[in-house]
């Protein structure tokens, strides 16, 4: 039984995930699919750079958009909850999060595709 509130939108991009006080990054991932409620965020191990969060763990969801002519590169940002974790056999993981707030922000000319910016967190108010 599907028990979603909203449809779920199949979609791949780039996000960033970190603990909302320390603005220490815990992942860079990628969506599979997202809705108003929700998001489905998956990485490689590879990309992990610390532990694995836990279920009920609030955390921030940077997701970057796709650039636009009329208003350049935006993010949007989310306040969001772990509600589970899935680990694979391959040591890949998937995490579902339960939205709890969400704003677009402007998307500080994408120093996060940077190596050098890996660990600053570019998306700000607009």
């Amino acid at each position: 039984m599907d028990r979603r509130a909203d449809p779920r939108v199949e979609v791949k991009l780039p996000c960033h995930v970190a603990f909302p006080r320390s603005k220490s990054r815990l992942f860079v991932g990628v969506t599979e699919n997202m809705s108003r409620g929700g998001i489905l965020v998956s990485w490689s191990a590879d990309r992990m750079l610390t532990n694995l969060p836990k279920a009920g763990d609030l955390l921030t969801v940077d997701i970057e958009l796709p650039a636009n002519h009329s208003f350049g590169r935006r993010c949007m940002h989310c306040q969001a909850v772990v509600a589970r974790v899935l680990v694979c056999e391959t040591g890949c993981a998937r995490v579902a999060f339960q939205v709890n707030q969400m704003q677009f922000r402007s998307y500080a000319n994408g120093k996060y595709a940077s190596a050098a910016n890996r660990d600053q967190i570019s998306c700000s108010l607009m």
